[in-house]
């Protein structure tokens, strides 16, 4: 059974609003800030933290505005840019100009946008099956995970089971993880129980992703950079998150960069002990 730690609550008070956030480590450390999926909060990191965080390094994870604990913000409040503000705020507010960044799927794009907005800011950098555009065939799925948003359950344990669920086979590889992670990520509509998430919020995110070039944001990847790819669809037939084509052109055109291969899919990718493993190796190395 895999361990997994709960964090230390933070609340992280910025000019956007006030964010939650969750640290494992020592304060004192070097700081690595985790960023998540565009429909995760904080939680979803508990497994990383768990073993990234330590006496030598501090990981905090982040709830992204309108996600979990954190403020929602009026309308026009989100995308990249303004994710990657929040998060050179919080590090300042924990006194730290430079940092380590992990981010999956949008949270690897909040990354390469925190690398365009503050050069020099982030030392090492991990996309967690994130890096350009997606396969194609991976939209059906991914929106068909926005529209569990509108369902609502009698109780917080049918919510969780629901869940777990609707994803199939798909999460064999992080279940007892996943199951942890929406044990946490309910919340009371007065009514019954669903996602702790504005749909608002969650909504204008991807739309403004829908609408972006990745592509623009590669020239700042000037620092190390690991790319963790998920090699299991997220359902049979479809392709996968992060191409061939785009591991191809990272690789030309940034030899630093390193591309490490996971027998997991997006679901379950930040919840596995290779993607742990190879994180904390890349982020210690000298």
């Amino acid at each position: 059974m895999s361990t997994i730690i709960s964090g230390t609550r933070l609340d992280l008070h910025v000019p956007s609003g006030t964010i939650g956030g969750l640290r494992w480590g020592s304060p004192d450390a070097p700081m690595a800030i985790g960023f998540p999926t565009i429909l995760s909060d904080a939680r979803s990191l508990e497994f990383l933290g768990s073993r990234l965080g330590c006496d030598t390094r501090q990981f905090v994870a982040i709830s992204p505005r309108g996600r979990g604990p954190s403020d929602a913000t009026a309308p026009g409040s989100y995308g990249w840019p303004a994710h990657a503000r929040d998060v050179v705020e919080i590090a300042a507010s924990l006194g730290r100009e430079t940092f380590d960044f992990v981010g999956w799927s949008f949270g690897g794009a909040v990354g390469m946008q925190v690398a365009n907005a503050a050069p020099g800011g982030i030392r090492r950098l991990v996309l967690i099956d994130a890096l350009g555009r997606p396969d194609s065939s991976t939209a059906g799925p991914i929106a068909a995970s926005f529209q569990r948003l509108d369902r609502t359950f009698t109780t917080a344990d049918e919510f969780v089971e629901n869940s777990l669920a609707a994803y199939g086979g798909a999460i064999r590889d992080c279940e007892q993880a996943l199951r942890s992670y929406l044990s946490g990520n309910v919340q009371s509509t007065g009514t019954g129980f669903a996602w702790s998430i504005n749909k608002s919020a969650l909504m204008e995110d991807a739309l403004y992703t829908a609408n972006q070039d990745p592509y623009v944001l590669w020239p700042a990847l000037t620092m190390p950079v690991l790319v963790v790819r998920a090699m299991k669809p997220i359902i049979p037939g479809v392709g996968l998150v992060v191409t061939q084509e785009d591991c191809d052109r990272l690789l030309h055109l940034m030899p630093q960069s390193r591309i490490i291969e996971v027998d997991a899919n997006h679901v379950c990718v930040g919840m596995v002990e290779a993607t742990a493993a190879a994180i904390a190796t890349f982020l210690t190395a000298p």
